[in-house]
């Protein structure tokens, strides 16, 4: 129960902050810290790709809910992928909510979607999963892997996302000669995206 409590205002601390307009809820705080799979080679710093389609909610105001769930469900594989999670990347813990929750706050904002913790419609988002590998010898693929729910006017919708490096959404070309730090973040980042995205399409198509 105090660690719960601890957790809970911690994160509510940094939900506060300057620029931060997703609320993100979290109930735990890491025991430990997390050494990255990958350590901590040199690599292209986070980036937030935009969508691939174009959307446009004209200034709507939505009460925007991220909550983690990663640490209480600990998912090895999701629904759409036969890759296992090893949840051992960066994005794990405090620092990838907060990436996930910039990168709602990015994409939902471009397409016209205003964030605001005092409006009355909310849509809650979980974070049930996020993780990069590489899988293979020799020919290695990368795989970002996500997993979100949303719940939204009384529905809730999951998506899940299994992006590699062949993808032709992949903003990385399987024959890039990048870092694994590199192509772990480029591959990661773009499976958060592809989530996103079909949440703002699934939005789109009920507004």
């Amino acid at each position: 129960m105090k660690k719960t409590l601890l957790g809970l205002l911690f994160f509510f601390i940094l939900a506060s902050s300057e620029g931060q307009r997703i609320i993100i809820i979290f109930a735990w705080m890491p025991d430990q810290s997390l050494i990255s799979e990958h350590g901590f080679l040199p690599g292209k710093k986070f980036k937030f790709y935009p969508a691939l389609g174009k959307y446009d909610f004209d200034g709507k105001k939505l009460r925007i809910e991220l909550h983690d769930e990663r640490d209480s469900l600990k998912l090895k594989q999701v629904d759409c992928s036969s890759v296992e999670m090893t949840n051992t990347s960066e994005f794990e813990g405090p620092y990838g909510a907060h990436m996930v929750a910039d990168y709602l706050d990015s994409l939902l904002s471009k397409a016209g979607i205003l964030p605001d913790s005092t409006a009355p419609d909310v849509l809650r988002v979980n974070l049930e999963a996020w993780d990069a590998r590489l899988i293979g010898f020799g020919s290695i693929t990368a795989h970002g892997l996500c997993k979100m729910s949303v719940s939204w006017k009384g529905n809730v919708h999951a998506y899940c996302v299994d992006i590699t490096d062949k993808d032709p959404h992949s903003p990385i070309s399987s024959h890039a000669f990048v870092t694994r730090k590199t192509g772990t973040r480029v591959i990661a980042s773009a499976a958060v995206r592809e989530v996103i995205e079909k949440i703002l399409t699934d939005l789109e198509f009920d507004k």
